[in-house]
C-alpha cells in the first residue's frame, strides 16, 4: 500500500485538489518518511517470499538471508531512518544465535550454492564441521556394517572387461585371465603387490575417509544461486557418499510453516458443502496428489487429446 501511495502521489494529489481538499495532500516531509519506510521494509518482504516457498530448498537460505538483511537494514539506518534503527535492534535480538543452530548451519554448508560464504562468523562454521564429521563417520560405519554381496567365483575370461573378442584367433591357449579380487589367495607374480594394496586399505579408517570427503567438497566450486542444489547432489552422490545422505536429511526441511498452512487452505477448498461426504483418507490422498503430482505439459496435452 505504501508503495502505491508513492507511485500514485501526483495523481492522488491532483484529484484531491480538484475536490477542494488541499489539506489532505501529503507534504514533502510525510512523503519522504513514507519512502524511507518502504526502503526499510522492502528487504523483509523479499526475505519472506524466499523462505515461504515450497517448490525448492528454503532452509539453507535462512542464514544467508539473515546476513543480507542485517546489511540492508544497516544501510537504511545510515540514511537516518528511525524505523530502520528499530528494525536493526530487533534483528540483533531475534537472530543473535541463529548461526549456532546446527540444522540451519548444516543445511547452509551442504548447499553447494552457499557453503561457508553465507556465515557472518567463521567460527560457527568450524563448530558445525566437527559435528558434521561425527555424523559422517556414523554413515561410513553403517555402510561398512551393512551386508554386501560376495563377488561371483565363476568369472571367466570372456566376462572380463579387459578381454578382447575382436582379436586374432591365434591367441596363446595358456593365457591367464585378468586377476580378480582373490588374486592374493591364488598366488602368482602379483601376490606382493596385492598384499601391499590390501595393507594400505586396512590402514585407512572412517575418520580419514570423512576428512578427505569434506575437504574435496570444500574445494568444489560454488554453483549459481538459481541452480538446483538437490540436482547437483544427485549427480555427485558417488563422489560424496556420506555428505549426500546428510544433504538429503537436512536440506529437505522447510524453513517456515507456510507450506503446511497452504495445505490446510487447500483442504478447505476440497471440503465444501457439495463435497462434505469425503472420507479423511480420500482427502489426504487428494491433497498429497495436489502438492506432489506435477504432470509435464506434454503429458497433459496427450490426456486432453
Amino acid at each position: 500500500m505504501l508503495e502505491r501511495i508513492c507511485e500514485q502521489n501526483e495523481a492522488v494529489s491532483t484529484a484531491i485538489c480538484l475536490l477542494g481538499r488541499n489539506a489532505l495532500c501529503l507534504n514533502q516531509g510525510e512523503l519522504s518518511l513514507i519512502k524511507q519506510t518502504v526502503d526499510a521494509l522492502r528487504p523483509f518482504e523479499e526475505v519472506t517470499r524466499e523462505v515461504s516457498a515450497d517448490k525448492y530448498v528454503s532452509v539453507s537460505k535462512v542464514i544467508p538471508l539473515v546476513s543480507l538483511i542485517h546489511r540492508a537494514v544497516a544501510a537504511c539506518e545510515c540514511q537516518g531512518s528511525s524505523l530502520a534503527a528499530q528494525l536493526a535492534q530487533q534483528c540483533q535480538r531475534r537472530f543473535r544465535g541463529i548461526e549456532s543452530i546446527y540444522c540451519l548451519a548444516a543445511s547452509t554448508f551442504l548447499d553447494v550454492r552457499f557453503k561457508h560464504l553465507g556465515f557472518r562468523d567463521k567460527d560457527n562454521v568450524e563448530v558445525m564441521k566437527k559435528r558434521l564429521l561425527s555424523e559422517m563417520q556414523e554413515v561410513y560405519q553403517t555402510r561398512l556394517a551393512a551386508p554386501t554381496l560376495a563377488p561371483s567365483s565363476t568369472a571367466t575370461v570372456s566376462s572380463s572387461p579387459y578381454t578382447s573378442t575382436s582379436g586374432p584367433s591365434t591367441s596363446e591357449p595358456n593365457q591367464s585371465p585378468a586377476p580378480s579380487g582373490s588374486a592374493v589367495s591364488k598366488g602368482g607374480i602379483w601376490t606382493d603387490f596385492d598384499m601391499q594394496v590390501l595393507s594400505g586399505q586396512h590402514h585407512r579408517s572412517a575418520a580419514s575417509d570423512v576428512l578427505i570427503e569434506i575437504r574435496r567438497y570444500s574445494e568444489e566450486k560454488v554453483i549459481p544461486r538459481d541452480s538446483d542444489a538437490l540436482v547437483w547432489w544427485k549427480e555427485h552422490e558417488p563422489t560424496f557418499p556420506a555428505l549426500s545422505k546428510l544433504a538429503v536429511r537436512y536440506m529437505g526441511i522447510t524453513a517456515t510453516s507456510v507450506p503446511a498452512e497452504r495445505v490446510f487452505s487447500k483442504a478447505g477448498e476440497v471440503l465444501s458443502k457439495k463435497r462434505n461426504r469425503l472420507k479423511g483418507k480420500t482427502v489426504n490422498m487428494i491433497l498429497f496428489l495436489n502438492k506432489n503430482l506435477l504432470l509435464p505439459q506434454y503429458t497433459l496435452f496427450k490426456i486432453n487429446k
